[in-house]
């Protein structure tokens, strides 16, 4: 499982990697401006579904009744109730896209309602432009969770490759030309690389496909039961992105950009690390509980939230002590000024302090979801986001774009903390010492790497010196346990 996991790891860091490339490239070319805000802006709304399906409610409510469907009654019904989903997938994307493109300029104006009407014209404009993004990243998504419940993870992983070589491209060679839509219609051409690059592993999986929808199945309809209460979590999660917007749409111009920057780089151990663990871990997690395996779930969850703790800490430690030097190396050039990365760099600091808890919500969410249980994480998500909000509509006035990052960190350690006491209370009392213990030898080790790094100038040396100290720190008890250091 955890071989896999490193396997998923290395090709989303390409991914990641790509993707910071990508900001590094619109920050060169557009800067931070009141265009990269509106594009920032449109592309959030057009992605707003694409965690509702396939990666998000549909995904995860999919695998273990489709490993349900499986057992009772065979693969051929487990096909058709693959076809039904992503039929219905297609149907619903077509119709969310075409409401977006009729009311663009309404959605635009609620949500980003600080923007000049100039640069409202403008998102509403790329929003028209990407809005058939949905329709290809909602089955692209589907046909991911699908491939990985086949054991099939690289491929799915290595979509996001293809979309970050598509937006690089239309930056490059047609930024100068076009402007800002050169981004937009990047995004289209990703879409479309991220649906066919999976498809011939689907049918040879499927061995086909049909176009039927089999209303009559009871998993379908245990399908949208269970996933209607996750499906209003991560609605809340995403609706939190979108107020995030509307109070950064009232700072200067360029602070969405800025945000946005700092979300790349904050977010690229969540990518590489935290999705891609729980993706790993949440297919055996099922199939455990299925088994009611519950030494096995424990083992596993608690081996995941450690290398969650290995990978994690040392990337908070970096963040929040060089993060003025990181965003600098990377992004200051072309027409990305001082004050962008000044409000780049601290932005990213208030981010890292809550990275640990964002990552490892992931693990355990998916756990509850194993357990068929969808309503307390929604619950706790909804919580989180009224705490997210109510702190940003306190620390907007005093801290600007640092207190929304601050909030978002806040928010995310409630949301852990909540899951972390339920899940022991209603399921597997496992002992917290194994996870303190650890996560206490990761901090004195990212501690020692901060130590000798620090006052070296270099960024690069920096870094390259922090890693090797750390790694050195941890080389004799990875090589001697393996895995079960963990």
């Amino acid at each position: 499982m955890f071989r896999s996991g490193i396997l998923v790891m290395i090709v989303t860091l390409i991914s990641r990697v790509l993707g910071l490339a990508r900001s590094m490239i619109v920050a060169y070319y557009f800067g931070a401006t009141a265009a990269t805000d509106a594009f920032f802006s449109a592309f959030k709304i057009s992605n707003f579904f694409r965690q509702l399906l396939g990666e998000g409610a549909l995904g995860t409510s999919f695998i273990p009744l489709y490993n349900e469907k499986i057992k009772e009654e065979g693969e051929e019904e487990g096909r058709k109730f693959i076809f039904s989903i992503l039929n219905i997938i297609f149907i619903f994307s077509i119709i969310i896209s075409l409401l977006m493109i009729i009311f663009s300029e309404q959605i635009i104006a609620l949500i980003v309602n600080g923007f000049s009407p100039e640069t409202r014209h403008v998102a509403a404009e790329l929003l028209e432009i990407m809005s058939p993004y949905f329709i290809l990243i909602a089955i692209a998504g589907m046909l991911g969770a699908i491939l990985n419940n086949f054991k099939i993870f690289v491929v799915p992983a290595s979509t996001a490759i293809f979309f970050n070589i598509a937006i690089l491209g239309s930056a490059v060679y047609f930024g100068k030309t076009y402007g800002i839509k050169a981004m937009a219609y990047g995004v289209l051409v990703g879409g479309i690389l991220q649906l066919l690059v999976q498809i011939p592993q689907f049918i040879g999986k499927t061995k086909g496909y049909s176009f039927k929808i089999y209303w009559k199945d009871k998993y379908l309809k245990r399908l949208f039961y269970m996933m209607l209460p996750m499906l209003v979590g991560i609605v809340a999660r995403q609706f939190n992105t979108i107020v995030d917007q509307f109070f950064a749409s009232y700072l200067e111009a360029g602070g969405i950009s800025a945000l946005e920057n700092a979300t790349r780089l904050y977010t690229l151990p969540i990518g590489v690390f935290g999705i891609s663990v729980s993706t790993v871990v949440y297919p055996t997690l099922s199939k455990k509980i299925v088994n009611k395996d519950f030494k096995g779930v424990e083992d596993n969850l608690l081996k995941g939230l450690n290398i969650l703790l290995f990978l994690i800490v040392p990337c908070m430690a970096v963040f929040c002590f060089y993060s003025k030097e990181i965003v600098k190396f990377l992004f200051g050039y072309g027409n990305f000024n001082e004050r962008a990365i000044v409000i780049t760099g601290e932005a990213l600091f208030f981010y890292s302090v809550g990275l640990y808890f964002y990552n490892a919500i992931h693990v355990l969410t998916r756990a509850f979801y194993g357990m068929k249980n969808s309503k307390d994480p929604v619950k706790f998500s909804i919580m989180a986001i009224i705490i997210n909000i109510v702190l940003n509509m306190i620390l907007i006035k005093p801290m600007a774009y640092k207190g929304l990052a601050l909030a978002t960190s806040i928010a995310a350690i409630v949301n852990f903390t909540l899951l972390l006491y339920t899940f022991r209370k209603k399921y597997i009392n496992f002992k917290l010492k194994r996870l303190w213990i650890f996560g206490i030898k990761t901090i004195i080790a990212s501690i020692i790497g901060i130590i000798s790094s620090f006052y070296i100038n270099n960024v690069i040396l920096k870094l390259v010196v922090f890693s090797v100290i750390y790694l050195i720190l941890w080389a004799y008890p990875i090589y001697k346990k393996r895995l079960e250091v963990f």
